[in-house]
């Protein structure tokens, strides 16, 4: 016999149970400085910086994998600082002879690494999921500034170039590891797009015109960018053995590319299906062993119309325990980046959310999810532990009804989801950062398109 239940309107499904409550806030992200620089718009204002990394085998990075990212990252320092100087140097340097903008770079690098002081440690970060470990180095700009208008600094930078070709040869070997490094960053951003690009046409197949026409704009970015990227590979592939004109290539595919993964950046933030199902990705790229999908019973990008009833079936590869969150639109005026969450599963009529592997869950088996209006594209995502929840209990006191929350971000209904999966302490994290462990989670989302 079923229980008596209230109802709920929220934005194209009506839930025939009440909400409540505020749960606590846990998990947490890479830092916000990291998420920019790996998305190509890291701005820092007031100094310069470095940001690079090392990667580890073990379970933790050790000193040796630390102090490589700090080594790294300064050479990244100095790069950006001998970039932001060298067109000044250039013109002082115009009666001393001629010389290349490499060696002049790579003699302003070396410099730098020599005689700066004042370089700190802003912040580190370390990836238990790609067991990588992050550094990011910062000095004033204006102290740096103050160091290299000095007579000393400029006459070792002369001196450099005019009697010490093994170390412009150094540095020019270092600023093409930089480069490297950045092409390796942006190549693995690349690899991840193209993913999203599969999941988009997976995800949207039964969606109206209007819905998949929304999704053409990041598909036309995402094939430019793999387009560009053949271009400049086979460029690199006919360019000569010269060092000198392989850093110049370099700099100009890291501009391009960077111009390129800024958009599509900024693109995916803005939109939740598109950052949840990017998330996806990244759960599942750490731990293939692991999945969890979720579907509309009617179809990926299902059309409902008003009065329908909406099932969704769940399934994973372990035996795990479930949230299902779903986010529609609270009001047209907030651009669709404010979003309710409600929970949908588990909830006080069925609170059992342990499913076995390879077993369909459903959730809305009792028809309490109906379309009312208003009407639109609403996200659905569900995430997958191999650990009971820690919060489940208190999120399911609601008087008899589902748990709802607002956020005003992407990255909120991101952190929203993943709230009290077991942590593992982040080694090496200078803010006593915690991770859920990449070994306990999965995720997947899908979208369903309500109509009158």
């Amino acid at each position: 016999m079923r229980t008596t239940r209230a109802a709920v309107l929220t934005a194209g499904v009506w839930f025939l149970l009440i909400s409540a409550c505020i749960a606590p806030h846990a998990t947490a992200s890479p830092p916000p400085w990291l998420q920019d620089h790996l998305n190509g718009r890291l701005t820092l204002s007031g100094v310069y910086y470095g940001v690079s990394f090392a990667d580890y085998s073990a379970k933790a990075p050790d000193y040796e994998t630390m102090r490589l990212a700090k080594d790294r990252a300064l050479d990244e320092l100095c790069y950006q600082l001998s970039v932001s100087l060298r067109s000044e140097f250039e013109n002082r340097l115009q009666k001393r002879g001629h010389y290349e903008e490499e060696q002049i770079a790579s003699s302003l690098l070396v410099t730098s690494r020599k005689v700066l002081s004042g370089v700190t440690e802003k912040d580190r970060y370390t990836d238990s999921r790609s067991r990588r470990h992050w550094v990011l180095l910062t000095i004033a700009r204006s102290q740096a500034d103050r160091q290299m208008e000095q007579q000393k600094f400029i006459n070792e930078v002369t001196d450099r170039l005019e009697h010490r070709q093994d170390e412009i040869r150094d540095g020019v070997k270092r600023i093409a590891l930089v480069l490297d490094r950045q092409m390796a960053v942006y190549n693995e951003q690349m690899e991840h797009y193209g993913r999203l690009l599969n999941a988009i046409d997976q995800k949207v197949g039964a969606a109206d015109d209007r819905s998949r026409q929304e999704y053409e704009q990041i598909r036309d970015v995402i094939l430019r960018l793999e387009t560009r990227q053949q271009a400049v590979d086979e460029q690199m592939r006919q360019q000569s053995n010269r060092q000198q004109e392989q850093i110049t290539q370099l700099v100009e595919q890291n501009r391009q590319l960077q111009e390129i993964l800024v958009q599509l950046a900024d693109k995916v933030r803005q939109d939740y299906f598109l950052a949840l199902t990017s998330d996806d990705l990244k759960n599942s790229g750490q731990n293939p062993d692991f999945s969890v999908s979720i579907r509309p019973e009617k179809g990926q990008g299902a059309i409902y119309r008003h009065g329908e009833k909406i099932r969704f079936q769940v399934k994973a590869s372990r035996d795990c325990y479930i949230k299902v969150i779903y986010l529609s639109s609270t009001d047209a005026e907030s651009g669709g980046q404010k979003k309710m969450n409600t929970l949908l599963f588990p909830n006080p009529h069925d609170r059992d959310n342990h499913i076995e592997a390879g077993r369909a869950r459903i959730v809305g088996r009792y028809d309490e999810l109906e379309v009312q209006a208003p009407y639109g594209r609403d996200v659905i995502t569900v995430m997958a532990s191999v650990n009971q929840f820690t919060d489940v209990k208190q999120l399911t006191k609601t008087g008899g009804g589902f748990y709802t929350e607002v956020t005003t971000d992407t990255q909120g209904a991101i952190q929203m989801r993943t709230r009290g999966i077991s942590v593992v302490a982040t080694a090496g994290a200078s803010s006593g950062t915690k991770d859920p462990n990449p070994a306990a989670l999965a995720s997947d989302t899908c979208l369903i398109v309500s109509r009158p």
